[in-house]
């Protein structure tokens, strides 16, 4: 109590007044009573410095996580007091079950209760360790990133996050876990075998004390298990309608969804050229200058040329809707969103509605297939007539727009690595030193990545311009990123929802659709969060459909989001409440 009054979660004494802080109180106390009138005083004592060690880190971990981690839901505490009771009976049952077998069955037992054990002692540390490093706690959207990550991400991430030496460590310490894990169960059943008396007497009181505490034990801890942390996040994320289940359906569900697609006041013929979405990578507009002209390093030369073009429009309030990719892209590139319907299952996607209106669609990606049995970027991407999966640089997209068949309309998807970590490794070296920036810049590495994605972007740009008769040409970024702590839903941070917008359209389509560039420009200091891309660019495109909404299309005079409305991280935050507005 005192911790947690301390932490300043628990200011008083009405705090605890909470039901399962309660029933922990109650198991605890049968708990006791229980084992009191089982075992015998002496083995009580013996055995109880390593009954107390699982339960203890669990207490002590998730105490200190909500007096001092500001974790929502505070009520759960107790949930880890309850598993903590049922840990201090486990080892005098585990114990009393040991020296009944033999054999083989013995050392099942053993080996089985040795990884019980591990892996008790691994979860807290996976916590705390994923606290010390990201600064918040490992929650739903952390499990699922991790689920639909590539072992290429894993290797890129532990040379970014960690040197030789921490992983080295890391290795190291999940040695000395095993070795602890044994030399517990070692010490347990050497108590066991000490040839002194286990239990009370062989009355059949003590027999029945016995089996209860066994019953309640073995039910209690599996119905409590599933209920702290990790199995509580992986149920949570394959519970029925979770969101992690919408998105496994995606597929399915853009197929069933397709068949409804309807174009809404069509155009007589649409314009001949292509469209262009650029679809960046970890991009935080704070770090671009063209967008922040205070910003020390001229991270964007191109993109600063063209902030007062006439055929250009910056918005310098851009908000991801969700600081995570596969969140982020899958309302972006789909008809969902946080202000209307925000359920997947009822959603088309871009490419759809781009094929609905007659134009070919082609994807060029430099980011990996993703894994994820059935949902998200990469179901959209090969959606298209044609898909092309590169492993190389961001330049390398000119080439392969090079090598795409002849089309009268088209409209080209272009997703970049842009500044996903490792942040040098999306650079080529020999063009490090030509970019401008500095070494002595602190964030010299993901700057570096910045001026290189603003060279990539002016080499589409000038080529589609040249050869592909481009229209109009879309930017924005999937998320953005904060220097100390990436991007994560805990903590979070209002600079991993900053995203650079911008929008191109050439002075002929803007003479066919004059009302297109009056209206971007005039919602530049708009709010405007990506997952109303769909909207916008299916408006720039004509190629509105049923699932189309002009209070959501940034390039409408009927755009309707306010600072009032605009809502981030999948809708449960207010974008007026960003703190670097009030600067």
């Amino acid at each position: 109590m005192f911790i947690l009054h301390f932490g300043g979660d628990f200011p008083d004494i009405y705090s605890y007044a909470q039901p399962r802080l309660g029933a922990a109180f109650a198991v605890m106390l049968i708990v006791s009573f229980g084992l009191f009138s089982v075992f015998s005083k002496d083995y009580l004592k013996r055995l109880l410095p390593w009954a107390v060690i699982l339960p203890l880190l669990w207490a002590g971990t998730f105490t200190w996580a909500y007096g001092f981690a500001s974790l929502p839901e505070k009520k759960h505490l107790g949930d880890y007091y309850v598993l903590g009771a049922l840990l201090f009976s486990l080892p005098y049952v585990y114990t009393i079950g040991l020296t009944k077998c033999g054999g083989c069955v013995r050392a099942a037992l053993q080996v089985m209760y040795g990884a019980f054990n591990f892996f008790m002692l691994l979860f807290p540390l996976i916590y705390i360790s994923y606290y010390w490093r990201f600064g918040g706690e490992m929650d739903l959207f952390a499990l699922m990133a991790v689920r639909a990550t590539h072992w290429e991400e894993v290797k890129e991430f532990l040379s970014t996050m960690g040197s030789p030496l921490s992983l080295g460590l890391a290795i190291g310490v999940l040695l000395l876990l095993l070795l602890a894990a044994y030399v517990l169960t070692q010490q347990m059943g050497r108590c066991a075998e000490s040839g002194e008396a286990l239990l009370r007497g062989n009355g059949k009181k003590v027999k029945v004390g016995l089996i209860v505490i066994s019953i309640l034990f073995f039910g209690g801890f599996i119905r409590q298990i599933i209920h702290v942390f990790p199995i509580n996040l992986y149920r949570t994320m394959n519970s029925k309608g979770s969101e992690f289940q919408l998105l496994q359906n995606f597929n399915t569900n853009l197929d069933k969804n397709t068949v409804g697609l309807k174009l809404i006041d069509p155009a007589d013929g649409l314009d001949e050229g292509t469209h262009i979405v650029i679809i960046g990578e970890s991009a935080n507009r704070d770090h671009l200058k063209a967008f922040t002209p205070s910003y020390p390093e001229d991270t964007t030369p191109w993109l600063s040329s063209k902030v007062n073009d006439p055929d250009f429009s910056l918005n310098y309030m851009a908000y991801s809707n969700f600081p995570n990719t596969l969140m982020s892209l899958s309302y972006a590139m789909t008809s969902a969103n946080q202000y209307g319907d925000m359920d997947l299952s009822h959603a088309v996607s871009m490419v759809d509605a781009a094929r609905a209106a007659g134009y070919r669609t082609d994807w060029i990606s430099f980011q990996n297939r993703s894994s994820l049995s059935s949902a998200g970027v990469t179901l959209i991407a090969e959606r298209s007539d044609a898909s092309f999966w590169e492993k190389n640089y961001d330049e390398y997209a000119v080439d392969v727009m090079k090598k795409l068949p002849p089309a009268k309309r088209r409209v080209l998807f272009i997703n970049i690595m842009g500044s996903h970590y490792t942040y040098l490794a999306r650079v080529p070296a020999d063009q490090r030193g030509a970019l401008g920036i500095s070494e002595n810049d602190p964030y010299y590495g993901y700057d570096l990545t910045v001026a290189y994605t603003d060279r990539v972007i002016r080499d589409i740009f000038e080529y589609a311009k040249a050869h592909m008769n481009l229209k109009s040409l879309v930017y924005f970024s999937d998320h953005g990123e904060n220097m100390e702590h990436f991007h994560s839903t805990s903590p979070f941070f209002y600079d991993m929802v900053h995203i650079p917008f911008f929008v191109y359209l050439s002075p002929d389509y803007q003479a066919a659709h004059p009302s297109l560039m009056p209206a971007l420009k005039s919602h530049e200091k708009r709010p405007f969060t990506n997952d109303l891309a769909f909207d916008t660019v299916t408006g720039l495109w004509q190629a509105k459909t049923n699932f189309y909404h002009a209070a959501y299309d940034i390039s409408s005079p009927n755009y309707a989001i306010t600072m009032e409305d605009a809502k981030t991280f999948g809708g449960k935050r207010m974008v007026k409440d960003d703190p670097a507005l009030a600067k």
